[in-house]
């Protein structure tokens, strides 16, 4: 029985499994057709699918348990038949007792849960029934099984024999055998007691069997089960029901976070949130509402970040910009003038070097206080960098204008300013710029200004300088204007290209290495040269962003032309614009790093010019790119009048001779004695030297003569689109003063 209910148990948990999984495939399904399952129906289906599985558990439970209860009381009810054995036994051994007979059928008709009784002869035939109900079945006679177990029973504790329909757990069958015993001067029956010899006498009369049929006890269980199970289910989908409004109560507050979760993905940070009733959900509001709260702090200060400058608190350069490109489209739609300041003070570097740079950062500070107390309220100030600081002054005339910077310059020649018992007064150059219908670029505009600026310093300082545009003026300013729109699209959308020039050994005309040159591609196809607008790049301080765009697509062609087996060497230009950005370096290397760059097939070329003015600065860099395994070469020796004394100090790998020198050397002794000159002195100090400008054999030749060791120019190669490798050797015969070319 206990294995029947195990089994259905599992059947049900089967059934409801299924359920389950028909259930989580269509979500799944809906899942993969891109819709989003919802929390709240998954919740509420696990919530159904636990009750709906308990409660067939519980069911199931109630059933087969009952089922189990009841036959075990069948059980005992049967076993209380057993007790009335002999009375029912007495029509085989009173066969002349009428009124047995009448007992039996009284007894029968007394307890309807009795089938009938059945008598059997020895041998199991069956010998008449007594039935309870009218129509009752023929009875079939004791199978050998039945006979067997009965006999054996005869004499010992339990004398019958009970079984159970496992199909039908309500029907019993009780079989006992009827016997008689008789002892050696009982007294009892007519026998010899002579033939016992002294034992007990056992004499099997016959059996009889009650059948047991329990139908009404289980038709009313099963009634009573069917009303619980109804009970039951109504309680299940009470409680789902109940369940389900409970569950869509507590997560309405997940759900009207979802809205407002959106808005502040989208960057909507002043979203509001709706209160929650939940503890859990409260909590989770209250965080999303810091959140936003931070986010929208940090926002604020990103802005002031972005917009101001951090030690005066002033707009910064791009802010600035943005409004005076606000007022340049004022002024083209409405018609009015406005003016923009550039201020630079006077002699800021002296305040700097005697009292350091945090004395400089509070005088810096205290200007900017005095420029905006000395401007109007819808007037904006900026600070540019450094001591420089621009002013733009909203609708007014040429005369409001000058009026506006004769009070900035008269409130400042008033401004005093204390450091270490020092007494500073500020003064300040003042560059002034007319905003009309027919100046309406923002970048010419702050050029202008700071053009008169220069000229406001060049004129004895301390004064204002109008900027006024002639006609020879006026064509030089729109050519730079123009030429600096070409060079920021240049950079912004890698509009230049890249040459390689060979540098080859002159006496084996083996290619060691490359110069990387820069062209620009011009509107009509043509190739531009670098002496065409690196003055340009220059003046408008574009070239640092030159020299960074150029690291990076030299870095980037070495990883395209590298070819295994040959060796390939790039000799890079930088500019001194490149050795003031703190960042060269960690440019330089991420870059190696990206192309995968071997730096020992580097070379970086800096100008003699650049090591002289900027020695400490430009020891410093030169340190860093050796240590990565660079090696650095000096561009345009000999033009400058302390060249050799950095040469040591520097440490070059390479001296590259400036090509006026060789233009004219077979005509030129003091040229030749100074190539003479620079080799030995390369050569002493371990350092390579180059030739440029080499545009003949016998340039070339007399060159090998000096002690040169390397040279470029046309002759050499003439610069290609992708790095080629070409030789030039010569064979030198100096007994006869001639050399002779394999070209």
């Amino acid at each position: 029985m206990k294995q029947t209910i195990a089994i259905a148990q599992e059947w049900c948990i089967d059934r409801l499994g299924w359920l389950r999984d028909r259930i989580y495939k269509r979500f799944n399904r809906d899942t993969t057709n891109g819709a989003k399952r919802v929390l709240v129906h998954e919740i509420l289906s696990i919530q159904v699918l636990s009750a709906a599985l308990f409660g067939g558990l519980a069911i199931a439970s109630l059933y087969w348990g009952g089922q189990w209860v009841l036959q075990d009381n069948y059980g005992r009810w049967a076993l209380q038949w057993t007790e009335e054995l002999n009375e029912l036994g007495a029509p085989l051994y009173l066969s002349d007792d009428g009124e047995a007979l009448i007992r039996l059928e009284s007894f029968v008709e007394r307890y309807p849960e009795i089938d009938r009784v059945s008598y059997y002869s020895q041998d199991g035939t069956t010998l008449f029934a007594v039935h309870n109900h009218d129509g009752g079945e023929a009875v079939p006679d004791l199978t050998e099984d039945q006979l067997y177990d009965a006999i054996e029973v005869i004499g010992g504790k339990k004398p019958y024999v009970m079984s159970s329909d496992l199909l039908n757990p309500r029907q019993f069958e009780i079989v006992a055998p009827v016997w008689t015993e008789s002892l050696v001067d009982d007294g009892l029956f007519d026998f010899n007691a002579i033939d016992l010899d002294g034992e007990t006498r056992t004499e099997l009369l016959g059996f009889v069997g009650i059948n047991l049929d329990f139908v009404i006890f289980h038709d009313r269980l099963l009634a009573n089960i069917k009303g619980a199970i109804l009970i039951l289910l109504v309680l299940l989908i009470a409680f789902a029901a109940y369940g389900r409004r409970a569950l869509q109560r507590a997560l309405a507050s997940i759900s009207d976070l979802q809205e407002p979760i959106k808005e502040l993905a989208k960057g909507n940070l002043g979203v509001k949130f709706n209160p929650a009733e939940h503890r859990e959900i409260s909590d989770i509001v209250e965080a999303l509402e810091t959140t936003a709260s931070a986010l929208s702090e940090r926002d604020a200060k990103l802005l002031e970040m972005a917009n101001h400058d951090s030690l005066t608190g002033l707009f910064n350069r791009r802010r600035f910009t943005e409004e005076l490109k606000k007022e340049i489209i004022s002024v083209m739609r409405k018609g009015h003038t406005s003016a923009l300041l550039f201020v630079d003070l006077d002699q800021f570097k002296y305040i700097n070097d005697a009292c350091g740079h945090p004395a400089g950062d509070r005088l810096i500070r205290k200007v900017a206080d005095e420029l905006s107390r000395s401007v109007r309220r819808d007037d904006v100030v900026a600070r540019f960098g450094g001591d420089e600081f621009a002013v733009l002054v909203r609708r007014t005339d040429i005369h409001g204008a000058t009026s506006s910077a004769e009070t900035i310059l008269s409130n400042m020649r008033r401004m005093a300013h204390i450091e270490e018992d020092q007494v500073f007064h500020v003064h300040c150059s003042i560059g002034m710029a007319m905003i009309t219908g027919n100046n309406l670029h923002y970048d010419e505009l702050i050029n202008q200004a700071d053009i008169a600026c220069r000229e406001a310093k060049s004129a004895g300082r301390n004064r204002l300088s109008i900027y006024e545009v002639s006609n020879g003026d006026k064509r030089k300013d729109d050519a730079d204007v123009g030429w600096m729109n070409r060079l920021r699209r240049a950079v912004d959308n890698d509009g230049f290209e890249l040459r390689f020039q060979p540098i080859n050994r002159i006496h084996t005309g083996e290619t060691t290495h490359h110069e990387v040159l820069l062209r620009l591609r011009s509107e009509d196809d043509s190739i531009v040269l670098p002496d065409a607008f690196l003055p340009s790049a220059m003046r408008f301080g574009l070239m640092s962003e030159i020299d960074f765009w150029m690291i990076e697509n030299a870095s980037k062609a070495y990883s395209v032309y590298s070819v295994p087996g040959r060796s390939l060497h790039f000799s890079i230009n930088l500019s001194a614009n490149a050795f003031e950005n703190d960042d060269l370096v960690e440019h330089i290397e991420a870059c190696f790093e990206k192309y995968h760059v071997n730096p020992k097939d580097i070379i970086f070329e800096i100008t003699e010019s650049l090591a002289v003015r900027h020695p400490i600065h430009v020891e410093q860099q030169i340190g860093a790119l050796r240590d990565m395994g660079c090696s650095l070469a000096l561009d345009d020796f000999g033009t400058g009048y302390s060249s050799f004394s950095y040469l040591q100090k520097l440490q070059f790998d390479y001296i590259k001779i400036d090509g006026t020198f060789v233009e004219d050397l077979l005509n030129n002794p003091v040229d030749q004695k100074m190539i003479r000159l620079i080799a030995e002195i390369g050569a002493e100090a371990g350092m390579e030297v180059i030739a440029e400008y080499v545009q003949d054999a016998e340039s070339m030749a007399l060159l090998g003569e000096l002690g040169v060791d390397l040279a470029q120019g046309f002759f050499v190669g003439r610069p290609t689109e992708k790095p080629e490798h070409k030789s030039t050797p010569i064979s030198l015969d100096s007994r006869r003063g001639r050399s002779t070319f394999k070209i």
